[in-house]
C-alpha cells in the first residue's frame, strides 16, 4: 500500500464530518464515495446547498450569452421535424443549474420558431434547481424577490416546468430530446493507479485527523474490465479515474427516452486521447471561487469537482442500449454549423453602442475559443427509426 497526505485545510463542515464519519466506520472509502458526498451530500454538497451560487465559481456556455441556448434551438427545431413535428415536443435539461440555458433555448424558440414554441415541454431538472435574476430579460428567474412575480407564474410564462431530480427515473415515454451540459463530467469518478503492472484503486481514508489516499485492490471488477475494452496501455505510476456512474445513467436515458436524441455537451476526449501520457495523473480538476487546483481534499463541500468525460465508453455504453451515435464533433464545429458567425455578424445591426457591441463579442467569442469553450466535445445519440439523417450541428463534419 501506498499513502499521500494532503495537508490543506482541515474544515470542518457538515459533510467533512460525514466523510469522516464514513472512514471510522468503514476503515476507508472509496474516492467515488468521497466525491458524492463532496458534490452531493444532503449536507451541504457543492451541488445540493441552496446557498451555492455555481456562477461564484465558475463559468458554463450558457451563461456567457444567450447565443449558445439560441443556436441550440436552432438544433431542437430540426430534430422536432425529423421525428415529424409532434404535438408536444419534449426537452428534458437534465443538470439545468441556474436556469440560464433553459432561459435562452425557450426564449430563442419565441422568437425563431413559434409552431415549435407552442408544442414545446421544457422540463429543467436538477439536484436543487436555482434560477438567476437577469436584467437582460423580462421573465427572470429569481426566488420570489425583485418585481414580486414568484418563480412558478414566471415558469409558466416561459413555459418551462422545474423540478428536482437526481436521475431520469421519473421521466418515461420522452418524445423529444434529453440535453445534458456540463453535467457527466460532475460524475462521481474511481480514481486508479498502476502499481507493479496492476490496477489498484485510490481510496480514501484518515492518518492523524488528515485526510489521506491508500491504494488497493480495486472496490469493483468494473473498473479494470473499463481498462481492458478500452484496449489502452498504461505506464508504471499512471493515475486516471474511471466514471462506472455512466453506465446506470445510460440505462436510465434509454428507458426514459421513447423516440428521439441525447444531446451532451462536455469537456472531454475519445479513449486513446484520455488515457494518453498527457493526462498520466488523470484528469481531476476542483474550482472554488475561480480558483483552479488539483487538490480535492480541501474547500469541502465548497468546491466544484469535475473529470473530463470517456466519449469512447459514453458511446460504446449508448449503443449497447439501443442508443445510436449520429454526431460527434467539437463546441466550435457544432454552433459554427448552426450559424454562429451570422450571430456574430448580427452584433452589427443590432443598434448597440461600440463598447456593448465589443463586449458582447468577447462573450460569444468564449464560446468557439479552444482555450474556453470551443474544445468541448459535443454528442448526439438518437433512438427510434429513421433519425439517422445528419443533425445541422454535425452537417460538414468531413466535408
Amino acid at each position: 500500500m501506498a499513502y499521500w497526505p494532503f495537508w490543506g485545510m482541515r474544515l470542518r463542515s457538515a459533510v467533512d464530518q460525514e466523510i469522516r464519519a464514513l472512514i471510522q466506520k468503514h476503515g476507508r472509502i472509496t474516492f467515488a464515495q468521497f466525491m458524492q458526498a463532496c458534490l452531493y451530500s444532503p449536507h451541504g454538497g457543492f451541488y445540493s446547498s441552496r446557498g451555492t451560487r455555481i456562477s461564484t465559481h465558475f463559468g458554463t456556455s450558457p451563461t456567457s450569452h444567450p447565443v449558445f441556448g439560441a443556436l441550440i434551438a436552432r438544433q431542437l427545431e430540426q430534430m422536432w421535424h425529423l421525428l415529424g413535428d409532434p404535438p408536444v415536443f419534449h426537452v428534458i435539461e437534465v443538470g439545468s443549474g441556474d436556469g440560464a440555458l433553459a432561459q435562452s433555448i425557450v426564449q430563442a424558440c419565441g422568437r425563431m420558431a413559434p409552431r415549435l414554441a407552442q408544442v414545446l415541454y421544457y422540463v429543467a431538472a436538477d439536484y436543487e434547481p436555482r434560477w438567476l435574476p437577469s436584467p437582460d430579460h423580462p421573465f427572470a428567474w429569481d426566488h420570489g424577490t425583485g418585481d414580486g412575480m414568484s418563480p412558478s407564474r414566471r415558469d409558466a410564462l416561459l413555459g418551462v416546468q422545474r423540478v428536482k431530480t437526481e436521475g431520469l427515473r421519473a421521466f418515461r415515454k420522452v418524445v423529444g430530446c434529453i440535453l445534458c451540459n456540463e453535467l457527466i463530467d460532475n460524475f462521481p469518478v474511481h480514481r486508479f493507479a498502476i502499481q507493479g503492472g496492476r490496477v489498484k484503486e485510490v481510496f480514501v481514508t484518515s492518518a492523524g485527523g488528515t485526510l489521506t489516499e491508500v491504494l488497493d485492490e480495486p472496490s469493483s471488477p468494473r473498473i479494470e474490465e473499463r481498462l481492458t475494452s478500452l484496449g489502452v496501455s498504461l505506464p508504471e505510476g499512471y493515475r486516471g479515474e474511471v466514471n462506472l456512474a455512466m453506465e446506470d445513467w445510460t440505462g436510465q436515458l434509454a428507458q426514459a427516452l421513447d423516440r428521439g436524441f441525447i444531446l451532451t455537451i462536455d469537456y472531454g476526449q475519445l479513449a486513446t486521447d484520455l488515457y494518453s501520457h498527457q493526462n498520466n495523473q488523470g484528469t481531476l480538476v476542483c474550482y472554488h471561487r475561480h480558483v483552479v487546483s488539483s487538490d480535492p481534499y480541501q474547500h469541502i463541500g465548497h468546491q466544484d469537482m469535475t473529470c473530463q468525460v470517456d466519449f469512447t465508453s459514453l458511446m460504446r455504453l449508448g449503443d449497447r442500449h439501443g442508443l445510436a451515435t449520429v454526431g460527434y464533433a467539437l463546441q466550435r464545429q457544432f454552433l459554427t454549423n448552426l450559424g454562429f458567425s451570422s450571430c456574430l455578424d448580427a452584433l452589427q445591426t443590432q443598434g448597440l453602442s461600440a463598447a456593448r457591441t465589443a463586449l458582447s463579442r468577447m462573450a460569444m467569442m468564449t464560446l468557439v475559443d479552444p482555450n474556453e469553450y470551443g474544445d468541448f466535445k459535443v454528442l448526439a445519440q438518437a433512438k427510434g427509426h429513421g433519425l439517422g439523417i445528419a443533425l445541422l450541428g454535425f452537417a460538414r463534419q468531413g466535408a
